[in-house]
């Protein structure tokens, strides 16, 4: 039974404390799938880049791809300095220094921070000239090349 209050101020003292709605995993894909804005809708924003609610499967692809390659390298990279190589950029031998997971953390969350950021600014251009989404095709190239050379040391040592 509930109470009536005498008082308007009584009325807070008989809300109750805890929300009431709940958020079950039903509502989990509509609230992950709100945004509905994919393309520009101006010209101007084509010119000057834009924000997107979601983004094409490319996009995601590339992102996840570098993810792994990224991944792949650093595991490859491992390898190598086991077996006597060095590490040539100062700041990676710095964490290789720590420790190896120093390194491989280190190195996952700088790729992954730039990644989101890249994904953010996904239709946006580097300087006014090269796409976003064009230079993470040309990192994933770059990954491939880099891991076919990671592995050729890994033969070679």
């Amino acid at each position: 039974m509930k109470q009536k209050a005498s008082h308007p101020a009584e009325l807070f003292l008989l809300r109750q404390p805890s929300e009431r709605r709940r958020i079950c995993l039903k509502s989990l894909p509509h609230i992950l799938h709100t945004g509905k804005r994919e393309k520009a809708r101006r010209q101007k924003e084509i010119d000057q880049g834009f924000y997107t609610d979601r983004y094409e499967k490319r996009v995601g692809i590339s992102v996840i791809a570098i993810t792994l390659m990224s991944v792949l390298d650093a595991i490859l990279t491992l390898n190598i300095l086991d077996r006597g190589g060095i590490e040539l950029n100062p700041f990676m031998s710095a964490l290789l220094a720590i420790n190896s997971q120093a390194f491989f953390i280190g190195k996952l969350t700088i790729t992954i921070s730039c990644l989101f950021f890249s994904l953010i600014h996904t239709n946006f251009r580097i300087f006014r000239i090269i796409p976003v989404q064009t230079m993470l095709i040309y990192i994933s190239i770059f990954y491939v090349f880099l891991l076919g050379y990671e592995l050729c040391l890994l033969t070679l040592i």
